[in-house]
């Protein structure tokens, strides 16, 4: 992968669908689906699933959180984050990566499609990440054509803040549960250039750093209106 973090995308939501299919799979209607899954642990920065991969098995994420990417020579764009309960492919042309340690459920495509003809909650959620993917791709091809990395960054934290903010007695706190060079390989910059605008943004005191992965939004509305003339 490229050293000098030339990915140039951003994934619209960060989450594909709030519909969590480990709850689904508990529940006694979905046991015999359930069994159809095996559990397979992955160290952080390790290849989940690459193109070139046989066999046409989907993935169930348990614990952890994976970056779904394509690859261009030494550039990488990221169409979505997977976090525990969302589902992907590995029938595509994207690679899946590990941002840390995680579990995923493993399952045979053709057997999990065959299973769930009657079982339209789990096809509702099959609609929606592909759905938020193609949502997404549409937007890596958007800030690509048109934003810099400023505008990208800002098009982020306003997504992640509406996503999963947090009321806050001065302000909003957004748990991205990511770190800085993370964050630069979704918006598609370097991570010294991500900590510059960073620093900018709480010299302005529109946000501020609670932890390594949590920041608070002192002033949302003025992220917006940044947001809306970028």
């Amino acid at each position: 992968m490229n050293s000098f973090l030339e990915e140039m995308a951003m994934p619209a939501k960060m989450k594909l669908t709030h519909v969590d299919l480990l709850r689904l799979f508990d529940s006694p209607e979905y046991a015999e689906i359930a069994k159809g899954f095996k559990e397979q642990r992955y160290a952080k920065k390790t290849i989940v699933c690459t193109p070139y991969d046989e066999g046409n098995r989907l993935f169930i994420v348990k614990s952890g959180r994976l970056r779904v990417f394509l690859s261009y020579e030494d550039r990488e764009f990221t169409l979505a984050l997977l976090e525990p309960g969302d589902i992907f492919s590995t029938h595509t042309r994207a690679f899946a990566e590990a941002l840390e340690e995680s579990v995923v459920l493993l399952g045979n495509t053709l057997q999990f499609q065959q299973k769930i003809v009657e079982s339209p909650e789990i096809t509702l959620v099959m609609v929606k990440v592909l759905g938020e993917l193609l949502k997404n791709s549409i937007t890596i091809i958007e800030g690509l054509a048109f934003k810099d990395a400023r505008q990208r960054l800002l098009d982020f934290l306003v997504s992640a803040t509406e996503d999963r903010g947090q009321l806050h007695p001065e302000g909003v706190s957004v748990e991205l549960g990511l770190t800085t060079e993370e964050i630069a390989l979704l918006v598609g910059t370097t991570r010294q250039t991500i900590s510059t605008l960073l620093n900018d943004l709480i010299k302005s005191e529109v946000l501020e750093k609670l932890d390594r992965r949590t920041l608070l939004i002192r002033d949302i509305a003025l992220l917006q209106d940044w947001n809306s003339l970028s």
